[in-house]
């Protein structure tokens, strides 16, 4: 699904104009959409009191449309402008053509009736900021906004709610916390992000007259994943294939006393269709690995005996892709250097996760040195060690610390967490839509990484497997949390319940 940044949503509207759809007409569709959806929520309007907070701008326009089409209705609406009249000239008709019976109220002159009216609404309806709020919530429109939320009713958002950035995600202190916020045309990057998707509430679509087919040929740089994604990325399989054309993965993860991760790796890449799964392991750890998982292959390294390095160096050489560093522990320093050195040329693929991307951030600059395809799957505490900075300040703005990154690199950037955002260098992002807070548990991602690298290893285009795993991996975690519950669920189900994941998306 495509999900439109603030300037694509601009061009679309310009495109639209252009096909004969004012843009007068398509604030009388958004308005229209807003009350139709409070109506839906509330049923019988008549008699019922409704607030609107509404800006100088068009969104403040929508709003005055709003506030007439529920007035026809019967509902007794009052406009509280938190921004003084409003200043664009759509907005301004669409304010002079509101009914008498929609009494209006300036926040900044008329404190106590503005709070009054709020304070006794069954619906708020935020129509302060639009797509192109940036920055901090200020005056009237921050108080009016923060008040709202305290009260007991309805709240709808006209597009986003106030206070949250379109491209970013980010969220500004006070920002509008609705219960339902109504998407003009398409989803934003926030609708779809935290921290902005949290005060989105449920975001429900609406046409405001954009001709489908137009919206649909329009180029986003942003999407969100579905089924249909499997069906485009995921190549055709011969009847007569066989285990060397499903790909061959080396796994170089787990150590002595962190094998679990290992295992969870390694079930992730088996459940993801790999042909041939190959582990690099040391000697301590491989009589556990070798019972785990009777359907690898292992290359057992002894660090305290020479030739372990050849040994690793054969391992890579017959590989199709490599992931490291699940469970990999302090040999995470001898281990990362060698391989780090096979994939600075070539065009095998490389995973990197857990330990690795520590390493990584102990030794700035590592990752641009490997010119074969890259991928990066951090948690926020691995990205914030990778960038040099906080974890709150990787949060808060998820999608430029993913698109950051991987600039920077040309690495695929996996920034997990809830809607994990997958990034490549050129702008593109998936942010997804699959998974829950049951994952929040460690040994979630050692699974996820396994299942990236079945796909690299089976010749998918890195941010292609990047994309899949992601949503395959919370798809499987959907499942797992309706079968055990997000708090009984273990990482360990994860792996036992990608056949279903598949099978939701393979319908025998």
């Amino acid at each position: 699904m495509q999900i439109f940044q603030r300037q694509e949503i601009q061009a679309l509207e310009q495109a639209g104009e252009k096909t004969g759809i004012s843009f007068s007409a398509m604030m009388e569709q958004a308005g229209q959409a807003l009350a139709w959806e409070a109506e839906k929520r509330l049923g019988n309007l008549q008699g019922r009191p409704i607030a609107l907070l509404c800006g100088a701008g068009n969104n403040g326009g929508d709003g005055f449309v709003c506030a007439r089409a529920l007035a026809e209705k019967g509902a007794v609406c009052t406009v509280l402008l938190v921004q003084g009249e409003p200043k664009a000239p759509l907005s301004r008709s669409a304010f002079l053509e509101m009914p008498e019976a929609v009494s209006c109220l300036c926040a900044e002159h008329q404190p106590r009736e503005s709070e009054l009216a709020l304070a006794t609404a069954c619906c708020v309806i935020d129509c302060v900021f639009g797509f192109g709020f940036r920055g901090d919530l200020e005056g009237d429109a921050a108080r009016f906004l923060a008040l709202a939320n305290t009260h007991d009713c309805l709240r709808l958002a006209a597009d986003l709610p106030s206070g949250v950035e379109c491209d970013t995600g980010r969220a500004s202190r006070n920002t509008f916390q609705a219960h339902v916020t109504v998407a003009f045309t398409g989803k934003k990057p926030a609708h779809c992000s935290y921290p902005g998707k949290a005060f989105c509430g449920e975001t429900v679509t609406a046409s405001v007259g954009i001709p489908p087919a137009l919206a649909h040929r329009a180029e986003t740089a942003f999407f969100q994943p579905d089924s249909g994604f499997f069906q485009e990325a995921l190549p055709s399989v011969s009847a007569q294939a066989n285990k060397g054309d499903l790909g061959r993965l080396l796994l170089v993860c787990g150590s002595y006393g962190m094998t679990g991760a290992c295992i969870m790796a390694a079930r992730g890449a088996l459940r993801c269709g790999v042909g041939l799964l190959h582990i690099a392991i040391d000697a301590r750890a491989y009589p556990i690995l070798a019972l785990a998982v009777p359907e690898a292959v292992f290359t057992v390294l002894d660090f305290s005996a020479s030739g372990w390095e050849e040994k690793l160096e054969a391992a890579l050489e017959s590989c199709s892709a490599c992931a490291i560093g699940s469970g990999l522990g302090e040999s995470a320093g001898l281990l990362c250097p060698l391989v780090f050195s096979h994939f600075i040329q070539g065009d095998k693929p490389l995973l990197l996760d857990a330990e690795a991307l520590n390493f990584c951030a102990r030794h700035p600059g590592a990752p641009k040195k490997i010119a074969a395809p890259l991928v990066v799957t951090p948690h926020p505490g691995e990205m914030a060690r990778l960038l040099g900075t906080s974890i709150p300040q990787v949060q808060v703005d998820r999608l430029t610390a993913a698109l950051g990154f991987a600039q920077e690199t040309g690495a695929v950037t996996v920034l997990k967490g809830a809607a994990t955002v997958t990034a490549e260098k050129g702008g593109r992002a998936a942010i997804n839509p699959t998974g829950n807070w049951g994952m929040a548990k460690g040994g979630s991602g050692d699974v996820l990484a396994g299942s990236i690298g079945a796909f690299l290893a089976q010749g998918i285009p890195p941010f292609q497997s990047a994309v899949l795993g992601v949503y395959l991996h919370g798809l499987a975690g959907d499942l797992c949390a309706e079968r055990f519950t997000p708090r009984a669920m273990l990482p360990t189900d994860l792996p036992d319940m990608l056949p279903e994941a598949w099978k939701v998306l393979f319908p025998l």
